[in-house]
């Protein structure tokens, strides 16, 4: 996955819900596919691509329409940092979507959670899915950062718990996390800028963690380096 495109599809990046009836292209599955595998073998989880899962056709919902393809988050029962990783790690897969010009959706609940389609083995827990295939109303194509995310939002300074004093390249990294999906749209992560050190925490809780993994991961695109597991951690820049 090329670091560049995946932050270019953080500005770009919606939730869609309604799908169109069409299948994704080999090429594209091959990318997602691949994508999936490499990043398991980073994170030691064990995510999959299902390009027909039957996991949304038995649920009653005006929400959701067409969904086909899903991207199962999952990993062994037994990894401590499993909510995290598979928010972290999940993202970079919405990311990589999103370049290759499908719509998403980061899904926790409305979906058979029962559904053989998913694959889930007797030592693995599924954390949630993320639908994905080609969304009924086209994406936007932003030249630029835009000025404003498309959803309500909290504010930088409130992301950074009031403080007015971070740097400019803390306050355009929390503008990327301000474009981050997070579950009820809650966006309970917390920055915070003193003596020269940032760090990120979030209050207890396995979606919650799910989130923190999203939101590092939108932090780090844009300001380049890398959190720690765990809640709170002590952002290291590059160079």
């Amino acid at each position: 996955m090329d670091r560049k495109d995946i932050y270019d599809a953080v500005w770009k990046r919606r939730s869609v819900r309604k799908y169109l009836d069409r299948r994704i292209e080999g090429d594209k599955i091959e990318a997602l596919t691949e994508a999936v595998r490499s990043l398991n073998g980073a994170s030691g989880l064990t995510m999959e691509f299902v390009e027909d899962s039957d996991s949304f056709h038995s649920i009653k919902t005006f929400r959701f329409k067409n969904v086909r393809s899903v991207i199962v988050l999952k990993g062994k029962t037994d990894d401590p940092d499993l909510y995290e990783k598979c928010g972290y790690y999940g993202e970079q897969i919405v990311l990589e979507a999103t370049s290759l010009g499908l719509g998403t959706c980061w899904v926790a609940l409305t979906f058979n959670k029962k559904s053989k389609s998913l694959n889930i083995g007797a030592d693995e827990e599924m954390v949630c899915v993320v639908s994905v295939g080609y969304g009924a109303e086209a994406m936007a194509e932003p030249t630029s950062v835009p000025d404003a995310p498309h959803r309500r939002t909290k504010s930088v300074s409130d992301f950074l718990g009031g403080g007015t004093d971070a740097p400019d390249w803390v306050k355009a990294a929390v503008k990327s996390v301000q474009f981050a999906p997070t579950a009820m749209n809650s966006q309970k992560a917390r920055f915070r800028y003193a003596g020269g050190a940032l760090t990120v925490e979030i209050p207890p809780g396995r979606l919650n963690m799910v989130d923190l993994g999203i939101s590092k991961l939108h932090f780090e695109l844009a300001a380049g380096g890398r959190f720690p597991l765990g809640t709170p951690s002590e952002f290291a820049k590059d160079g």
